[in-house]
């Protein structure tokens, strides 16, 4: 194994690459082998949500990043807290409609890039939590382990699934 030296450090070439496979996997909001995909977020909290997927009605899965989408709305005054379905319908595209002409975006009703970039610069730090600072509430948030994004959701905290739906508010 070929040994590189940095600083007085000796690192194999293995660990690097290791290392290298983990920040990729992680960075992506994919964990290994396939595992389940979450809302993730890396550095500067502007632009955490910006790759995050489009959400378009009838085209996307019922999904927390959804819920996400929903909660965003709701802190801003779109939608009433019983409208956190995780299923993008005609509703959350109407709210996402008025949302986006409201805010100067094109008013299509899909999420995507602008949007996400829009709420990102709401995104603020006030350890231990990430907050969006929305226009009527503020929706504490937790960017936890590997930049996943976490919501306590009955007695303890949980990661947001951009490919299914785990929290409570959404199973009834």
């Amino acid at each position: 194994m070929r040994r590189v030296r940095a600083g007085g450090l000796r690192r194999t070439a293995a660990t690097a690459a290791a290392a290298t496979l983990l920040l990729v996997a992680t960075s992506a909001g994919r964990l290994p082998a396939g595992g389940p995909t979450y809302v993730t977020g890396f550095g500067a909290l502007a632009d955490d949500w910006q790759g995050q997927r489009r959400l378009e009605e009838g085209r996307v899965a019922p999904s927390d990043l959804v819920g996400l989408w929903q909660s965003v709305l709701w802190a801003d005054g779109y939608l009433p807290r019983s409208g956190i379905t995780c299923r993008y319908d005609t509703t959350s595209s109407d709210a996402t409609r008025i949302w986006q002409g409201n805010h100067d975006l094109s008013p299509d009703g899909i999420v995507g890039p602008a949007s996400y970039g829009f709420v990102g610069h709401r995104l603020v730090q006030a350890p231990p939590w990430t907050v969006y600072r929305g226009e009527k509430y503020d929706l504490p948030l937790r960017r936890g382990r590997g930049g996943v994004y976490e919501v306590y959701d009955t007695g303890h905290f949980d990661g947001l699934r951009s490919d299914a739906v785990t929290l409570v508010v959404c199973r009834r």
